[in-house]
């Protein structure tokens, strides 16, 4: 049978991928777990709104729900931990197209338990039960394009800034860069897959195969103990989430991507960020390139009115702005100076509001002014922010045509 968890953690502690893998480890499950990411706009989320599902024997059901209840912290502010059983797994296809609203969509609580009671699916819900979203979503992701992550923990109670020698982190991104990626932010000299939360997680290590992340896992030197290590199926950095829609569909929390033109060039903005606006057909929408996405900030300025993109990001409550996560530029706009025309080689001067201009050296008029088409800091291409300020489902460019070894 197959199970979901969801939303056992706090900003406290725990990790729902802790949970998941003291579960394998202590029964020794012979299973290969899946962490599924969803709609990142969620307001719910603790961190990166992650979820599990894997493989389970029938008589282990009331074990799970017993390390649920033991090791997740219920007790704490928003946390509703959730549980969904799936006994037929073939069954698994029926929560696809849930899975599929849930990675750019919000969902309540019931549309989760009317498609279980529908399909059979059993659920355990704590407090208020907003776990059970994402255990379903879990059970129906299919991963056409997967992923890779393993992720080592330091234990449930460890606390404090994550240990490790940091030479062996460069190292190791040096040799497997780009099977392995968003380690670093090699820019900033900044590492990234140590979190710095309250949490077990003592780091990730994100790669397009098992094998990838399992060696590059071997380069790196902890300085702390390391209690256990689980490789899990993702689907992120595949942009599964974002649903292409029309301007006027927009609805709060929406994880989409848009097609249209600059209709207003960009804007910096109080607080350095840049914004402009994007119209398609059936409306318009200011898109934002916040301080966070650095360097993506200076490409975002570089638009023109007219210019032909679209556009990746979500919303938050408010469908007000996009933030944008990365950009498509499919055709840019031509941009012309114009000037007065020379004669007898000097420029012409002005001959009156409306009148064109006029030679002094011999009288000669023109109309109009000469325009001279000026070259674009810009070309047509993708972008997309750094890898400090990316989500996880989305994309690095990097990783296009990328093929696992």
């Amino acid at each position: 049978m197959l199970v979901g968890i969801d939303d056992t953690d706090s900003k406290h502690g725990m990790c729902t991928t802790y949970l998941a893998s003291r579960i394998i480890k202590d029964f020794n499950l012979k299973t290969t777990p899946r962490l599924i990411r969803l709609n990142p706009n969620i307001p719910y989320k603790t961190r990166g709104n992650g979820a599990v599902s894997f493989r389970i024997p029938k008589k282990s059901q009331d074990d799970v729900i017993e390390y649920v209840e033991k090791f997740s912290h219920k007790k704490e502010d928003g946390t509703n931990p959730g549980i969904a059983f799936l006994k037929k797994e073939s069954d698994s296809k029926k929560l696809h197209p849930f899975y599929k609203t849930c990675l750019s969509e919000h969902v309540e609580i019931e549309s989760a338990q009317k498609l279980a009671d529908k399909i059979g699916a059993e659920l355990v819900k704590f407090n208020n039960g907003r776990g059970i979203v994402g255990a379903l979503a879990s059970i129906g992701a299919r991963l056409d394009l997967k992923t890779f992550e393993l992720i080592a923990y330091r234990g449930k109670d460890a606390g404090g800034k994550r240990k490790v020698d940091e030479e062996s982190v460069f190292s190791m991104d040096k040799k497997f860069f780009p099977k392995v990626f968003d380690t670093l932010d090699v820019k900033r000299k900044k590492i990234l897959f140590c979190p710095r939360g309250a949490d077990p997680v003592f780091c990730g290590i994100r790669g397009v195969s098992k094998k990838t992340v399992e060696d590059a896992w071997k380069i790196i030197i902890p300085l702390e103990e390391i209690e256990m290590v689980q490789v899990f199926e993702t689907n992120q950095a595949t942009d599964a989430h974002y649903a292409p829609k029309k301007i006027s569909q927009l609805k709060p929390y929406d994880s989409v991507k848009l097609k249209g033109f600059v209709e207003a060039n960009p804007e910096r903005i109080e607080g350095g960020h840049v914004v402009f606006k994007i119209k398609d057909e059936t409306g318009s929408i200011d898109c934002g390139a916040y301080k966070p996405t650095m360097d993506f900030r200076n490409t975002i300025s570089k638009l023109l009115q007219g210019d032909v993109v679209e556009v990746f990001g979500g919303f938050s409550r408010y469908v007000d702005t996009l933030n944008l996560e990365k950009i498509h530029v499919k055709k840019i706009a031509q941009e012309k100076l114009s000037h007065a025309p020379t004669c007898c080689g000097k420029k012409m001067t002005s001959a009156g509001k409306e009148k064109g201009f006029k030679c002094r050296a011999c009288g000669k008029k023109a109309l109009k002014p000469v325009l001279t088409q000026v070259r674009r800091d810009i070309s047509p291409g993708w972008f997309e922010v750094g890898a400090g300020a990316r989500r996880h489902l989305a994309r690095p460019l990097i990783l296009d045509g990328l093929t696992s070894p």
